[in-house]
């Protein structure tokens, strides 16, 4: 587990005391691995910007429930992961009535996207929290609250695996 800097515990200790500049600076250097995590789950740009954005402010909120600035990060990543659920949750109950037009960068990433979409839910966030925002298998433990060891994360990482290269073969 990465150890946090006495400077990150005091930046976290202001986010704390109401500092929310502090808190949008942090986000902003963390954008490109928070976009991945979810543009993994909801393919919208759009839908990701409000994700972001109700994250921003559900952590802001909540940051006094944050006990070990240590895991301030996985923290955060749990919130996000949670807002892209609920986001998903919403749309399903939404009718669309207009066509949405995909971006390249869209086009390029939907069918890997659709594939890992289309494995199991408990597999499918192990592997975006590894492979594409290259978290540590501690640290997934941390945000998944799950354990590491054998029938968890590394078990759930192997099976996921396992499923997305039946998939992949089978197109």
């Amino acid at each position: 587990m990465k150890t946090i800097s006495l400077e990150n515990k005091a930046i976290i200790n202001k986010i704390k005391d109401g500092q929310l500049q502090l808190l949008v600076q942090w986000v902003d250097k963390k954008k490109d691995k928070l976009y991945k995590i979810s543009w993994s789950y909801l393919y919208n740009h759009a839908d990701i910007e409000d994700v972001l954005q109700d994250t921003l402010i559900k952590a802001y909120e909540n940051i006094h429930t944050l006990k070990n600035p240590d895991y301030f990060e996985t923290w955060y990543i749990s919130i996000l992961i949670n807002e892209c659920k609920k986001k998903l949750r919403n749309k399903k109950k939404e009718v669309l009535k207009e066509n949405i037009e995909q971006d390249e960068y869209s086009v390029d990433q939907y069918s890997f996207f659709q594939e890992l979409n289309s494995i199991d839910e408990i597999y499918k966030e192990v592997i975006v929290l590894k492979y594409i925002s290259g978290y540590t298998q501690e640290e997934i433990a941390h945000i998944l609250d799950i354990p590491i060891g054998i029938g968890t994360v590394k078990s759930r990482i192997y099976r996921g695996l396992k499923e997305l290269r039946k998939l992949i073969k089978e197109v």
